[in-house]
């Protein structure tokens, strides 16, 4: 009988390598049992819970056999993290998928390395990968409150504290851990988006903040909560789940944290494309990972849109937002100079910018 894992299988087109600005992460081998049992056995490594250490190089072995094993079972779990410039390996991170639906966020990373900032840049790309493809999972990690380091990588990563978790075979005087939950994009339809719904009143505060902190969603600083207002409402009312998709990111609590729409034409010719459309993240969790997040869950939403092949947007410059979307895959294709008012002296491009729906490149047809 096949597993409820099994049950929910990645996309043909999800990348098993995945590289930041100075790691790549990349499926295990055996040819990697000396670094698994060397973070395995380090007790430096295991200070805040020295029962877990495995000394034992046979086990050690059979672990990383099942890491192996469940890469070709799965399509992801754990990835070898190595340096992009000498290929030197320096830890572990990743997910592994559970039957519940949940995915377990691991790292673990060679003394040598700590303080540099690897394990963050390496949870961070995991979590994004998490949001994109494995959709279907609710991405945990488990931390000890007095291991402040493993909740700070958490947290940098995008995930919120939560409820206290045992691990079962921890000793009971130990106490226990800290569950830590990643928020999610999920579609939001019907009655959920009326102007009536308390999403709206939600949408509504964070658009606000979004304005007031400086962001780019058609609206300034000085602009009124009047005006923002009648902008959403006519969105929300337009929003008919079929051409016009909202999205939305919430935390374990239901907290509303980021959104935005996709808006496809009814136009015949533009019937394999769609527009990003009014997407923000609430400033106050700017830094933690959770706008690559919630993009990374909007490009997921878009492959369960029928017929979808290109994404597009148009972003104004000035906020660096350009080097955020190319991050995420976005290439530029076009922009006009100047052509946003922001006051007399303040103009800006606005910048055209297109995506695959799997991530591929996107090619040009090229004629004049």
């Amino acid at each position: 009988m096949a597993t409820a894992a099994l049950d929910r299988p990645l996309p043909l087109e999800a990348p098993t390598t995945v590289e930041t600005a100075r790691l790549r992460l990349r499926p295990p081998t055996l040819a990697d049992a000396e670094l698994h049992h060397a973070l395995h056995s380090d007790e430096r490594l295991y200070r805040h819970a020295p029962w877990a250490v495995t000394t034992d190089r046979a086990a050690n072995l059979r672990a990383l056999q099942s890491w192996v094993d469940v890469w070709q079972q799965r399509g992801v779990h754990y990835w070898v993290v190595e340096s992009r410039v000498t290929g030197e390996p320096c830890g572990f991170a990743g997910i592994r998928l559970q039957d519940d639906g949940t995915a377990n966020l691991y790292y673990r990373f060679a003394a040598e390395t700590h303080g540099q900032g690897i394990g963050r840049e390496a949870a961070r790309a995991v979590t994004v990968w998490a949001s994109e493809w494995a959709p279907a999972y609710v991405v945990s990690a488990v931390a000890r409150d007095d291991n402040p380091a493993s909740g700070r990588t958490a947290a940098a990563a995008g995930l919120v504290p939560g409820e206290p978790h045992v691990i079962p075979g921890d000793p009971v005087e130990a106490g226990p851990s800290r569950a830590w939950w990643l928020p999610r994009m999920t579609v939001v339809r019907g009655a959920e988006h009326g102007l009536d719904s308390p999403l709206r009143e939600q949408m509504l505060d964070l658009w606000c903040a979004v304005n007031a902190a400086g962001g780019a969603v058609g609206f300034t600083r000085e602009s009124p909560r009047e005006a923002v207002a009648a902008t959403l409402d006519e969105a929300l009312a337009a929003t008919d789940d079929e051409l016009r998709t909202l999205a939305v990111l919430r935390d374990r609590t239901g907290r509303l944290l980021g959104f935005g729409w996709w808006i496809r034409s009814a136009d015949g010719l533009f019937r394999h494309t769609a527009t990003l459309k009014r997407f923000m993240v609430d400033p106050a969790v700017q830094g933690r990972n959770l706008g690559a997040v919630a993009l990374a869950g909007m490009h997921a939403v878009a492959r369960t849109l029928p017929g979808l092949e290109v994404c597009d947007l148009t972003y104004r410059s000035g906020l660096g937002l350009g080097r955020f979307y190319a991050r995420m895959g976005w290439t530029e294709v076009g922009r006009v100079p100047r052509s946003l008012w922001l006051s007399a002296d303040d103009r800006r491009d606005s910048v055209w910018m297109v995506r695959s729906v799997t991530g591929a490149p996107v090619k040009a047809e090229g004629s004049l």
